[in-house]
């Protein structure tokens, strides 16, 4: 069953992945940041997985592509709130607790791949059995 992608979705994910990686550079809380090509690099592979679902429409790719995403960026957003709001002094607790922005996002990645397999998983038994609403 083919998937009609329209540009409506299309736009609407360019600025959900556009906000997110705003929201991210906000979080971090410096004025100049190079450094959010890295610790966005997250949201820059799940847009490329959904641009891939755009140019060869399958369910279990759309599910794959939501489901990395929905994890990563979800981790990605987890670790930089706790670090904005330093919670359970996150951030002051140690002299080196910025290393986080070092190591957490490729965690990010290897999350969303977990997140990637749920929405192949979850495209094997719901895909099959509804059809893709409307987008």
């Amino acid at each position: 069953m083919p998937i009609s992608i329209n540009t409506i979705h299309k736009n609407r994910v360019r600025a959900l992945l556009l906000a997110a990686t705003i929201g991210l550079y906000f979080l971090v809380g410096s004025l100049v940041n190079p450094f959010i090509f890295w610790t966005a690099m997250p949201i820059y592979l799940g847009y490329f997985l959904m641009s891939r679902t755009w140019k060869a429409p399958s369910i279990k790719k759309l599910y794959m592509a939501w489901g990395f995403l929905g994890v990563s960026v979800g981790f990605s957003y987890l670790y930089h709130i706790l670090w904005f709001f330093d919670i359970d002094q996150f951030q002051t607790g140690s002299s080196t607790s910025a290393i986080i922005f070092v190591f957490l996002p490729p965690v990010a990645v290897v999350l969303g791949l977990t997140g990637c397999l749920g929405g192949y998983l979850l495209a094997l038994f719901i895909g099959k059995k509804q059809p893709l609403p409307p987008l």
